[in-house]
Order: structure tokens, then C-alpha cells, then sequence
């Protein structure tokens, strides 16, 4: 195996060749490690929404939970079922939501909805790492709301005592909540029979949206086979980690979007690559007719050049991910919130954005130098050693 140093050598004295190609790899690493910060932080945000024992029921074909409808007869059925956890004080863990898409940026042309959940005071005791960070919880019948601090600390004008016009009444703020950095810090919260009251005045027999119940170790099973047999009960329950991992949707479009720009690049580089490995082979067939000459074969040979090319895209990727921090400390995407929809989410460059950015910085040296090492390998022992 021909020595990795000698490829390192090599590299050093076509810096200038090398700098160039390695700067087009790493335009690419860094857009790619710029695009996993921003899917990271979506994902991360969303996902960690979910809590352990916790499961969602929708009503049979929703698939979110603002198109879903829970009737009164349903949850009544359901609440007098013994699968479900109760809290120390015997209250069955069943927390019924009303969700609504309220527009926090009135009378302006960019407008942004974020969902205002309407509960009952058992959804703190459901969702158990909600912590209030000031003020209050809604008391019921008095028009009052929480707001998540993501959501103040994007919109300042959120903070408690602010009051804010919705549906037929001004609501009052009275407090900020926290949630582990989830998505639920992009809510507001307000009791959910004044919300009813308030906004939605013909209601029938619906009482909820979405029904949030923690569940009895084991008894999943059982629940399904009751929604499955019962036709009082056309719902369907999922853990809450498996709904908000199907939520990630605009993550995954977001970063297919980025990965189509992102190959288009890459085929930019992988081409400014093989150019110069191209021409490293030309300038270099007496070395590899000395290298033939000391015992070295032609797969020493290719892969060597390989090898070399690899280095050369891991110093590009390098380079790029030091840009791409560069970029994100300049922009202020390492400590601003962003909003794509109804989320608010942090930029997070973490190991998966790293370890992509250098898996694509060597898979395009790789790619770019196989061909020029191909070449190099099929050079003769005599017709390079006779080369001026």
C-alpha cells in the first residue's frame, strides 16, 4: 500500500489546484450542513413534543388534529373505560382539545398562524413536562390565555398583561409556559369552554378536536380492539411519538428542496475534482512509473489516487462546515428563532449535519477522483519511466 503521506505531499504542492477544488466541495458541504441545521431543528422540535405513555385519538381518518371531531357520547364511553392512567387524585388522564389556527400578526401583509389550543385543567397532569414560567394557568370563564415562550419571545407584543382581539372578545394574557423546546411553545392556550363559547357557537355534540389520555402499561392492545369492534367509537390511536413523526412533513419536503440544489452542485464539484486529479495524473506518470517500478501494482496505484482524492474532498468538507458555522454565528441563525408554518424552531448543527456534511465532501472526492485514478492505474511501467 503506497503510503498516505505521499498523497498528502502531493496535495500540499498543488495547493493551488487542490484550494480550488476543494473550495467548490466545500460550497456544497456547506450548503448541505446549513440545510441539515435548519431540518434538525424542525425535526427535533416536533419530535420532542411527544411524551412517553402519552397517545393521541383522532376520529377515524384525520390525520391532524384540527380536522379531527370528538362528540360528547364518545368521550363519555371512553372515560368510563379502565384502561386509562389517573392521576394521584383518581382523575382519568383523558385531557379533550379544542384546536383552532389563530393569526398572530393581524392587519399585516406577512401573516403567521400558530394553533391556539383550548384545554381543561387535567392537560397539565396529561402533559406532564408543561411548566408555567410566569403568571398563571386560564381560569375558567375568564378569557384569559398562556402563551409559549418561543412564540413571546418571537413576538414580544405576547407577553403578559397584553390582551389581544380574537373571535368576539378581547382575550387577557396572563402568563408564559415552557415545554422541553417543543412545538407546544408555539401555542397559545386558553380554557377550552370559553373557547367553545367564544368561537365556535353551533357546536352539536362535538366537545373536542382531539382527545391527548395517557394509557395503562399494556392495555394498547385492548383499546385498539374496543375502537376496531365499537362503532360508537370511530377513532384511531397512535403514540404521540408516531404522530408527530408523521408532522415532519415540511422538514422532509424542506430538505428535499435543499438536497436537489445541493446534488446539482455536487455534480459541479465532482467535475472540478476529476479535472484536477486529471491533471495530476498527467504531470505525475514518471512517479507512477517509479512506483510500478518499486513493486507497487495497478490497484496500489488506484487506489492511492482515490485515496488522495478522498482527502482532498474531506479538506474541502472540513473547510465547508468551518464556513458554514462561520455563516450561521454572522447571520445570527445560531440564536434567532425561525417559523416555517405554525412552528417556531432553533437552528441546530449537531453530529448528524456533521457527519453528512463530511460523508458528502468524500463521497464527491471519491466520485471525482475515481476515473483519473483509473487512468493513472493503467499506465505502463516502460511508457511512463520514458515520459521527459
Amino acid at each position: 500500500m503506497i503510503p498516505l503521506s505521499y498523497n498528502a505531499r502531493s496535495l500540499a504542492v498543488r495547493w493551488a489546484s487542490s484550494t480550488m477544488a476543494g473550495l467548490g466541495i466545500a460550497l456544497v458541504v456547506m450548503i448541505l450542513f446549513i440545510l441539515f441545521g435548519f431540518v434538525d431543528g424542525m425535526r427535533r422540535t416536533v419530535a420532542s413534543t411527544a411524551e412517553t405513555g402519552n397517545y393521541i385519538l383522532l376520529s377515524t381518518g384525520a390525520e391532524a388534529e384540527p380536522n379531527s371531531v370528538i362528540t360528547k357520547p364518545e368521550y363519555e364511553l371512553l372515560h368510563a373505560m379502565p384502561q386509562f392512567a389517573s392521576d394521584p387524585n383518581g382523575t382519568t388522564l383523558i385531557s379533550p382539545e379544542i384546536v383552532a389556527g389563530l393569526n398572530v400578526n393581524p392587519g399585516h401583509a406577512k401573516t403567521m398562524f400558530v394553533y391556539l389550543r383550548g384545554v381543561k385543567p387535567i392537560a397539565y397532569n396529561v402533559h406532564r413536562r408543561m411548566k408555567l414560567e410566569s403568571g398563571h394557568w386560564p381560569v375558567p370563564g375568564a378569557g384569559e390565555w398562556v402563551v409559549g415562550r418561543k412564540l413571546v419571545a418571537k413576538f414580544p407584543a405576547f407577553g403578559p398583561p397584553a390582551k389581544f382581539h380574537f373571535g368576539r372578545r378581547s382575550w387577557n394574557i396572563v402568563g408564559t409556559f415552557s415545554d422541553e423546546d417543543s412545538a407546544r411553545e408555539s401555542e397559545v392556550w386558553a380554557d377550552v369552554d370559553d373557547l367553545f363559547n367564544d368561537y365556535r357557537r353551533s357546536t352539536g355534540n362535538a366537545i373536542a378536536n382531539v382527545l391527548h389520555v395517557v394509557i395503562k402499561p399494556g392495555e394498547l392492545s385492548s383499546i385498539n380492539e374496543t375502537l376496531k369492534k365499537d362503532p360508537r367509537l370511530p377513532l384511531h390511536a397512535e403514540s404521540e411519538k408516531e404522530f408527530y413523526a408523521t408532522q415532519n412533513q415540511i422538514a422532509d419536503q424542506f430538505q428535499s428542496y435543499g438536497l436537489i440544489l445541493a446534488t446539482i452542485l455536487a455534480i459541479g464539484a465532482v467535475f472540478g475534482g476529476m479535472n484536477t486529479m486529471y491533471a495530476a495524473v498527467a504531470r505525475r506518470s514518471r512517479e507512477i512509473g517509479v512506483l510500478r517500478a518499486l513493486g507497487f501494482g495497478p490497484g496500489n496505484v488506484l487506489a492511492s489516487f482515490v485515496a488522495e482524492s478522498a482527502m482532498l474532498g474531506l479538506a474541502g468538507a472540513v473547510i465547508g462546515e468551518v464556513i458554514g458555522l462561520a455563516v450561521a454565528d454572522a447571520t445570527g441563525l445560531n440564536s434567532n428563532l425561525m417559523n416555517v408554518g405554525l412552528l417556531i424552531f432553533r437552528f441546530h448543527l449537531g453530529v448528524r449535519a456533521i457527519a453528512a456534511g463530511l460523508i458528502a465532501g468524500i463521497l464527491i472526492g471519491v466520485i471525482g477522483g475515481f476515473l483519473p485514478a483509473w487512468r493513472a492505474s493503467a499506465i505502463g511501467i516502460n511508457a511512463a519511466l520514458r515520459e521527459a
